[in-house]
C-alpha cells in the first residue's frame, strides 16, 4: 500500500508541476509586451491632436499610425521609424519625415500639400522635419482624398482607395477606376478585388525597390488597415 501511494503521491506531484510550466509559459505568452518604437509614443499624442483638429470623423484613427509606421519605418527598432528625419534619397526620388513626403522631377508633394489646406500654407522647407507639420500633412492629404470618393461603396473600400492615393497618386487611383469600368465583373465602386485588380501600373520589379509599383501599392492599403502586423499595436493609444 505504501508503494501504491508513494506511486500515486509522485505522478500528482509530476502532473501539478506540469501544470505549473504550462501555465507559465501560456501567461508569459499573453501578457509578454508589445513593442512600440520610442517614437511613437512621442508622437502620437500629436497624430491624435492632428486628426482632432483636421478630421474628427476618421473612422480608426490607429490605421494613420499603422500608416506612419509603413512610410517610416524600414524595421519596428529601426533608427528611422517614426523619425521625422527620415528620408529617402534615389536616383528618382526624394522623400522626407513621418509621411515620406515625396519630391521628383514630375511631381512635388510637398509644395502640393502646402497649397491644399491654408493651415499648411507657411510651412518652409528649411522647417521641413517638424513632426507636427509633417503629421497634419498626412492627416490632410488623407482627408482630402478620402472626401473625393463619395461614390466608393463602403467606408472600408472608401479608405483602402484612400491609402492606394496616398502611395500612388489620386490621379493614378481614377485612372485604375476607369480601367475597372471597362473591364467585366469589377465594380468601379470597389477596391478590394475589383479596382485592386485592374490598375495601369507598370508590374516590373523597380530596381532599388525589390517589387514593382502595382505590388508596392496595392498592398500598401492592407499593411495599413489590416490589424496584424502594424496597427493592433497603436489601437490602445489612438481608438
Amino acid at each position: 500500500m505504501r508503494t501504491l501511494f508513494n506511486i500515486v503521491l509522485f505522478i500528482g506531484l509530476v502532473l501539478y508541476l506540469s501544470m505549473i510550466l504550462i501555465g507559465g509559459a501560456f501567461g508569459a505568452s499573453i501578457t509578454k509586451p508589445v513593442y512600440i518604437p520610442p517614437l511613437a509614443l512621442q508622437y502620437m499624442p500629436i497624430l491624435k491632436e492632428e486628426i482632432a483638429t483636421h478630421w474628427p470623423v476618421l473612422p480608426t484613427s490607429s490605421m494613420l499610425a499603422a500608416q506612419v509606421e509603413t512610410e517610416s519605418c524600414v524595421s519596428i527598432k529601426s533608427k528611422r521609424c517614426w523619425n521625422t528625419r527620415a528620408e529617402l534619397k534615389t536616383d528618382r526620388e526624394y522623400g522626407f519625415g513621418l509621411g515620406q513626403i515625396t519630391i521628383t522631377k514630375r511631381f512635388n508633394v510637398f509644395e502640393e500639400v502646402k497649397a491644399s489646406d491654408k493651415s499648411l500654407s507657411h510651412w518652409q522647407w528649411d522647417n521641413r522635419f517638424d513632426p507636427r507639420m509633417q503629421l497634419r500633412a498626412i492627416v490632410i492629404k488623407d482627408r482630402n482624398d478620402f472626401n473625393r470618393l463619395r461614390w466608393a461603396a463602403t467606408v472600408n473600400d472608401r479608405l483602402a482607395m484612400t491609402f492606394s492615393a496616398y502611395n500612388g497618386g489620386l490621379g493614378g487611383l481614377l485612372k485604375d477606376r476607369t480601367l475597372c469600368s471597362r473591364t467585366a465583373k469589377c465594380d468601379p465602386t470597389r477596391w478590394f478585388g475589383h479596382i485592386e485588380l485592374t490598375s495601369y501600373k507598370s508590374k516590373t520589379v523597380v530596381k532599388g525597390y525589390g517589387k514593382s509599383f502595382y505590388a508596392i501599392n496595392r498592398e500598401y492599403p492592407k499593411q495599413i488597415m489590416d490589424l496584424q502586423p502594424r496597427r493592433a499595436k497603436y489601437v490602445p493609444y489612438m481608438d
